[in-house]
């Protein structure tokens, strides 16, 4: 076990804090660093470690922390102390200082490798061109520069997501976009859909073949996000709610009924009730293919 107890808090208590969800087999979990249709993250409840056997990495409760929610050992550390009264008093352990991985450019997405990992999802890469950008990240660590798909937020930042599955964010923020396909954060509609993720987003006007919202959209690009939506959802009369269906989503959908104060919220996660989201429906329907056009 660990010197420090913060590391001896069981794993599958903070994989169930991060909404993740168990699989069908002993100690495996779906991995809350991507999403997946088969749990692929294993837990070792002796050792206190995890290893997500689809991306090839793992360690502690610490670490998995640090990148499901894109915290520092500082702020995940805080995060597990907060999950047990037992750990309250436990003093921080001093953070060293290290350089941060940094948006070294954003341009037009040409990647052909981010193309590739666009059209596994079943997005039409014209759809995606119109939406994303592509984000050349520098890692300081290794020296190395790595692509990330780049969805631009209200902050005038990005919710970035890489073919390896991980997730980032250089400003965390929600999305709001109008009736043009236009981000602003005023209402051209008075109905609005809310997504988790922009990929679901996407997903969404696939199945409507077109290319721009009939209403008013928000992505959260995080459920931690929802209350920044709050005022914006708000003005709308009615709210089309695309969760995932997991502890995380249903939680937001709760929230969102109460920022409605009465109006109709409409449980869309229904639609996809096999699939933990709409995009996992969409890669798994066979009348979609990411060559489709879309009708403006």
């Amino acid at each position: 076990m660990f010197d420090n107890p913060i590391y001896n808090y069981p794993i599958e208590s903070v994989l169930e804090a991060l909404g993740a969800r168990r699989g069908t087999s002993k100690n495996m979990w779906f991995s809350p660093l991507r999403t997946e249709t088969e749990a692929s993250l294993h837990v070792d409840p002796y050792k206190n470690l995890w290893h997500d056997h689809g991306i090839g990495i793992g360690g502690t409760n610490v670490r998995l922390v640090m990148l499901a929610r894109h915290f520092s050992q500082r702020e995940a550390e805080r995060f597990i102390r907060e999950l047990s009264p037992a750990l309250q008093n436990q003093s921080p352990e001093p953070e060293p200082q290290k350089e941060k991985s940094s948006i070294k450019k954003v341009s037009e997405l040409r990647s052909d490798y981010l193309g590739r990992y666009i059209e596994t999802r079943k997005i039409p890469l014209k759809l995606a061109r119109f939406y994303c950008k592509q984000a050349q990240i520098h890692n300081p660590e290794t020296g190395k520069n790595y692509l990330m798909v780049a969805f631009p937020n209200n902050s005038g930042a990005y919710a970035m997501t890489s073919p390896l599955g991980f997730k980032r964010t250089n400003k965390a923020d929600i999305t709001t976009i109008n009736t043009e396909g236009k981000v602003t954060d005023k209402p051209s509609n008075k109905k609005v859909a809310i997504f988790e993720g922009y990929f679901d987003f996407l997903s969404w006007l696939v199945m409507q073949s077109t290319e721009i919202p009939n209403c008013d959209t928000v992505v959260l690009n995080s459920t931690n996000n929802v209350i920044k939506a709050a005022e914006y959802i708000r003005s709308h009369d009615a709210a089309y709610c695309f969760m995932d269906n997991d502890p995380a989503g249903q939680r937001a959908f709760g929230i969102i009924q109460s920022i409605m104060q009465g109006k109709d919220v409409i449980d869309m996660s229904e639609l996809y009730s096999q699939h933990n989201d709409l995009n996992e429906m969409l890669k798994a329907s066979r009348g979609y293919s990411s060559n489709m056009r879309l009708t403006p």
